[in-house]
Parts: structure tokens; sequence; C-alpha cells
């Protein structure tokens, strides 16, 4: 995040402005309550719309509190995939227990969610889409800071002036490399490999998870509702 001195209401009663990078989860959540504060906010997104698919997201405790305070519970509540089965299996295949998700979890049945991201995403979009400006197919080129805000210029060309601007855009941030550096100068790599992609329901599985696991090795199959593709995951040691 590259921010000014000092954020104060600026002479005159203008708004301040916020530029955020990334139209996915953070980005669109963090623009609903700068702008409910008072904050005239932009998203900068550079795909071309917003994007679907990704990894079930749960949402439980403090979470279910903030999206209920924004109005998209009910819409999140309709879009809960609702697994019913957990089942574990052995090295050779063999079944070890299957229970019911919310015993491995802690969370609670009945109140706590779990939701695709394309559905969480599409919610906070929509609850902030009259009230935001979003640039879609663009992103930062430069950035430079001064005690009066950052100036910023766009890749599809043009520049401004914004009080704050916030990295919201994911793992490998190029707003971060903007301001800090290489990500290779920070990360550091703890020993696993992760994959993660859908591929056709041939085992029937309709709201359950079936994970497979021995040391250094896991696969999961993950099945969200009555759709033809699953969730798979893989994740080794190296």
């Amino acid at each position: 995040m590259t921010r000014t001195d000092e954020l104060r209401d600026v002479p005159g009663g203008r708004r301040r402005t916020v530029l955020i990078s990334g139209a996915s989860i953070a980005g669109p959540a963090l623009a609903f309550w700068l702008n409910r504060y008072g904050f005239a906010v932009t998203v900068v997104e550079k795909a071309g719309a917003l994007r679907g698919g990704g990894y079930p997201i749960d949402a439980r405790g403090t979470a279910l509190d903030v999206v209920r305070r924004m109005g998209i519970l009910p819409r999140l509540r309709d879009a809960h995939i609702d697994l019913r089965r957990l089942t574990f299996l052995d090295e050779d295949g063999a079944e070890v227990a299957s229970l019911a998700p919310h015993t491995v979890t802690g969370g609670v049945a009945g109140a706590d969610l779990e939701v695709r991201r394309g559905a969480l995403a599409d919610a906070l979009h929509s609850a902030v889409r009259d009230d935001v400006e979003f640039l879609f197919d663009d992103s930062i080129d430069t950035l430079d800071q001064h005690r009066h805000g950052v100036d910023v210029t766009f890749r599809r060309g043009g520049g401004r002036t914004f009080d704050l601007v916030v990295g919201a855009d994911g793992l490998h941030s190029h707003t971060r490399g903007l301001v800090f550096g290489p990500e290779e100068r920070f990360h550091r790599y703890l020993g696993y490999c992760f994959a993660g992609f859908t591929l056709p329901n041939t085992f029937g599985l309709v709201r359950e998870t079936t994970m497979w696991s021995a040391p250094g090795r896991a696969a999961v199959l993950y099945a969200v509702g009555g759709d033809d593709d699953v969730h798979g995951f893989l994740n080794f040691a190296r």
C-alpha cells in the first residue's frame, strides 16, 4: 500500500481519493467500506470483466457479521454450497472415515456459509458498482509518491493523482512490485507445491469432498453441487 504522510480531510471539502488495484475479493470489499466512510474510490482491474471460478470460500464468525452489514448475506445464502460429506482415504484408497464437514472444520451447521469464489466476487461487485468507479482491462503502469499524494499512470494511457493507492491484486501483486521491488527479494519457498483445477465429475460426486493422502502427498476432489465438473487439488512436498 502506498499512502501520503497523513490521511486527513483535504481543504475545500474535496473527498479523499483512493485507487485500489484488483477487483476480485479484497478490492471490492475494501471499496465498499471506504465509500461508506466518505472516500471517492476507483478500482482498476487488468481483466476485461469480473473473473469467475476459483476455489470455494468459507464465511463464518466475524465474516458473517461483515457480509450481513454489507447487505449481501441473503445472496450468499442462496449461493451456499452446503457440502454434506467429507471422506478420507488412505494411501491404498481405502476409506478411513466419512464425516459431516462441520465436524472437521468446527463450523456451525445451518449458520456458516461456503460459496464459490466467483459467487462472492459477483456479490461484492454488485454491492459497490453503483457507487465506485471500475476500470476494467487496465492496470497501474507507474507510481510516483510525493507529499501531496500518488501520481499514477495506467497501462492503457492517461494519469491521475490519488491520495491513497492500495494493492489488492493477488499473490504476485504488480502493485507491490512497483513499490517494494521484485518479489524474489521477499518470498521464501516452504517446500510445498500446489495445483488447483477442474475436471469432469466421472465419479458422480454430489456436494461432497474426497481426500486422499500419503506422507508428503495429498489429492482432493471437491464437488460443490450437481455440476458436471469437480474441483481438483494436488499438494506435494518437494
